[in-house]
Formats: structure tokens, C-alpha cells, sequence
């Protein structure tokens, strides 16, 4: 472009630092912000903040705040976007603390946090299951004026549920409703997620069931579903959660990994491991191919069995694949082998595999 003799302008920096940022490319995006600057031309607070929630998506908070401080310095002064953005990106990184500290210096600078804000800094707290100083915020932003969004709702809806507060989750639910909120597909995870982990699994039935009638998308979400299979199958209402997997099948919804996974536990939970096996051909020739999950939770079951040849031909099947067993498969596996002996063939797949543990799964 520089090479014909036409220049870049504002517009033509912003669109490709934008680019760049959106590809995941923010340290090229920032190089080109100086080199911009270079050119003569200068930078306004949106581009600045195009490349602070860049940073702050990436986990990179010092970067953003960096360029907070840069554009400062150049007499751009940060909006409610660039703030909130370095709010969230500090609830990202679990820093809750930090981001309450970005929160008084907005007020400082005389900006009004919107919902938004005060939305990224409710989150954080949940996730961190600090849920009574969200409910603070919640509270206080409501006093201030502010209307709380469904994404608001559904932060302390998990909160709640997240620190076992099931009976209160359930009455917040039924608030939400009151003040005129449309629960969304993702409340209505977080809702029954929350019961049946509290095993209240034939009320997240029942509640399902009749909220079917008049919210028929709900009979169509497949996550939703296998959250109540999950749900039955450790609540051992195992022949409910075969009929809800079968449900699913019948509506013409298509099965994804998780559905698959949680029913081979199923079976094997049944003690059908014949069919737990089959189940797991057949996923693959649905087109669904098992993934990491689904081979731990089948070798953990066969294993809880001592079912020694077949385990070594599932462990054999999964590291070929280029999976490997976690830490609760690793440890059985390592129990196992004093009983089948030092030249067990499950040890010589670990050991020419170059397994280990896998920690993060």
C-alpha cells in the first residue's frame, strides 16, 4: 500500500489492529498501534481499547494495563470499555481483589460503571465462591438504578449452586422470573446442573418435564439432557437416565461425546460392560469420536471389575489414539500391577508409550 504511494489513515490502522486482534495477533497489533504513531497519526481510546481486552482475553493483564498507562500518557484518557475490560480481565485470572481496586478507579475518575462492569466483577466473585460479596454488588447495583441482564442472573444463579446454596439457587430462580426475566438456555443448565448435583434430580425431572410444555426449546438442547442423564445416572436412577438417553435419540436430536460418555458409564454402572464396549464401536460409527473423557471413564469401570484383558486392549485402543489416562485411571492402573505381575502387558504399554500421568484432566 506504502509502496503506491497511499498512505494509511486512522481508519485503515483501526480496521487492521482490529484484524490482528481478532486472529490472536495482539503483539503485532501493538507494534503497528507504534508504528501508526510513528506515521503522525494517533491513536483515539477505541483503538487503545481494542488491544486492552485483546490482552486481557489472553490472560495478559499487565500487557493491557501497560497500554492503559501508554495512553494515559499521550492524553487519551480510558472509557467505561477500557475499564471494564481490565475489570474482566482480571476476574479471568481469578484476581477479584485487583479488579475491585480498577472498579474505585473508574469512580475516581468520575466514569458510572455500567451493567456490564459491575456484570464481569459479580462473576469473578462467584467463580471464586466469595457469593456473599457478589450479592453485595448485585444488591448495591440495583440500588444505583441498574437493571441486572440474564448474564448477571445467571453469575450468582451458579454462585449459588456452586457453594451448595441449592435451596436459595431455586428461590433466586423464581425471583429472576418475578422481575420479568426470560431465563435463557444457559440459566436453565445452571439450574439443573445445580439440582441434580445436589441430588434433586427427580424435581430437575419433573421441573423439566412441565417447563417442556411451554418452552419446547428446551426438549431440543442436548447439553441440557445429558446434564439430567448425568445427573440420574449418580443419583443411581440409572433406568431414567437410559430413557432420557433413548428420548434423545427419538426426537431426532443428534448424540454428542458427552451423551455417548455418560451412558457407557451407565452400563458399566448396570454391569453391562458387553454393551458398554459395543456402545463405544457404535459411537464411531454414529461419527462421534470418543475422546480422552470417554476412555478414562470405560477403562476406570472395567478396571473396578479387574478386567485385565480387556483394559489392556481399551488402554492400547486409547494410547494409539493419542490419548492418555488421567490421574484416577493412571493410579489404578499402577494398583493393578502387583496383581498381574511385573511383564503384564499393560505396564508395557505404559512404559512404550512413554505414558504419564495426566494431571489436568
Amino acid at each position: 500500500m506504502t509502496e503506491k504511494g497511499i498512505l494509511p489513515n486512522i481508519y485503515t490502522y483501526t480496521s487492521l489492529i482490529h484484524s490482528l486482534c481478532n486472529f490472536g495477533r495482539e503483539n503485532e497489533a501493538a507494534r503497528m498501534l507504534r508504528d501508526m504513531e510513528e506515521q503522525g497519526i494517533f491513536p483515539g481510546v477505541h483503538i487503545f481499547t481494542i488491544l486492552v481486552n485483546t490482552f486481557c482475553k489472553k490472560g495478559s493483564v499487565k500487557d493491557a494495563e501497560n497500554v492503559v498507562q501508554s495512553m494515559v500518557q499521550r492524553g487519551v484518557d480510558p472509557n467505561v470499555v477500557t475499564y471494564s475490560a481490565l475489570i474482566d480481565g482480571y476476574c479471568l485470572r481469578g484476581e477479584v481483589e485487583e479488579a475491585h481496586k480498577v472498579l474505585d478507579r473508574m469512580v475516581e475518575r468520575d466514569l458510572v460503571p455500567n451493567i456490564v462492569t459491575y456484570g464481569s466483577l459479580i462473576n469473578g466473585y462467584c467463580k471464586k465462591k466469595q457469593i456473599n460479596e457478589a450479592m453485595k454488588l448485585f444488591q448495591e447495583i440495583q440500588n444505583k438504578g441498574l437493571i441486572p441482564n440474564v448474564v448477571t442472573y445467571n453469575s450468582i444463579l451458579q454462585g449459588l449452586f456452586h457453594t451448595g446454596n441449592c435451596k436459595m439457587g431455586r428461590e433466586f430462580f423464581n425471583e429472576m422470573q418475578m422481575k420479568g426475566k426470560t431465563p435463557d438456555i444457559c440459566t436453565y443448565r445452571i439450574l439443573f446442573h445445580g439440582m441434580c448435583k445436589n441430588f434433586e434430580c427427580s424435581d430437575a425431572l419433573d421441573l423439566f418435564h412441565s417447563m417442556g410444555r411451554s418452552r419446547c426449546e428446551l426438549m431440543k438442547d442436548v447439553a441440557l439432557y445429558n446434564i439430567l442423564i448425568d445427573g440420574c445416572s449418580k443419583c443411581g436412577k440409572l433406568d431414567l437416565a437410559m430413557d432420557l438417553f433413548d428420548e434423545i435419540s427419538l426426537k431426532g436430536l443428534k448424540l454428542n461425546v458427552w451423551s455417548y460418555t455418560i451412558m457407557i458409564r451407565v452400563h458399566c454402572q448396570k454391569g453391562l460392560f458387553v454393551e458398554a464396549k459395543e456402545m463405544l464401536m457404535k459411537m464411531e460409527e454414529n461419527g462421534c469420536l470418543p475422546n480422552s473423557v470417554t476412555y478414562n471413564v470405560i477403562i476406570q469401570e472395567f478396571l473396578k471389575q479387574n478386567e485385565c484383558r480387556e483394559t489392556e486392549v481399551l488402554l492400547e485402543e486409547m494410547v494409539n489414539k493419542g490419548f492418555s489416562p488421567d490421574a484416577t485411571t493412571f493410579s489404578m492402573l499402577l494398583s493393578l500391577i502387583p496383581k498381574v505381575g511385573q511383564d503384564s502387558p499393560m505396564l508395557a504399554i505404559l512404559k512404550l508409550k512413554g505414558i504419564k500421568r495426566r494431571d489436568d484432566i
